[in-house]
């Protein structure tokens, strides 16, 4: 016969644990709160920030950047390995789209660094490093083209395209003429974004 199970039991009993860290000057209740509060923050460093950066950085871009639409799904990144991750990110607007399913990119900040080294060698050193997969670009939209269809028929203009060089006036077109003058790259390396990152490698699959 079946019988009640006994109070000497093998098993932790949480009254017992209570009591015996009382005893000790413990407090089993701030134990408890603390493995709970410990345990969701790291499910939440685990699944959520780098989607609330993702969704930060998404409302920033998409605030100071008006000529089309930012997503970033998740990003993260670890100064220690120089390593950024990203996933979910395209770019939309009225000519093309461009959609990166997930990449990483790892800038190599431990490398020496050798400021005598070409700018533009093959051989140099590779201390940027760029994976992208699942990448997919799309041109459906040719809004120049749009544009003079509705100035031949004489529609109303509905589409966002830059001025014609014939509409511009004089002061638009020394604009234009100071803004496209090249500079010769100095030759000082030091000078220049390149010495320090002379080759960038990139992977994209599928």
């Amino acid at each position: 016969m079946e019988g009640h199970p006994s109070k000497n039991t093998t098993f932790l009993n949480i009254e017992d644990l209570d009591v015996f860290l009382n005893k000790h000057d413990s407090n089993f209740i701030w134990l408890l709160v603390a493995t709970i509060l410990s345990c969701g923050w790291i499910i939440y460093l685990t699944y959520y920030n780098s989607r609330n950066i993702g969704l930060f950085l998404t409302l920033v871009i998409n605030r100071l950047y008006k000529d089309g639409y930012i997503h970033i799904g998740s990003f993260s990144f670890s100064v220690l390995s120089g390593k950024v991750m990203f996933r979910d990110v395209y770019y939309i607007n009225q000519d093309m789209s461009i959609r990166i399913q997930d990449g990483f990119l790892i800038f190599r900040w431990w490398k020496m660094y050798n400021p005598k080294q070409k700018q533009h060698d093959p051989k140099a050193e590779t201390r940027l490093y760029v994976t992208v997969n699942g990448f997919e670009f799309h041109v459906y939209n040719r809004t120049d083209l749009y544009a003079r269809l509705q100035e031949t028929f004489g529609l109303e203009p509905t589409l966002l395209t830059t001025k014609k060089d014939e509409e511009r006036g004089p002061e638009d077109q020394a604009n234009t003429l100071e803004s496209v003058n090249i500079k010769a790259e100095s030759p000082e390396p030091t000078s220049s974004w390149r010495s320090l990152i002379p080759v960038i490698k990139l992977n994209i699959s599928t």
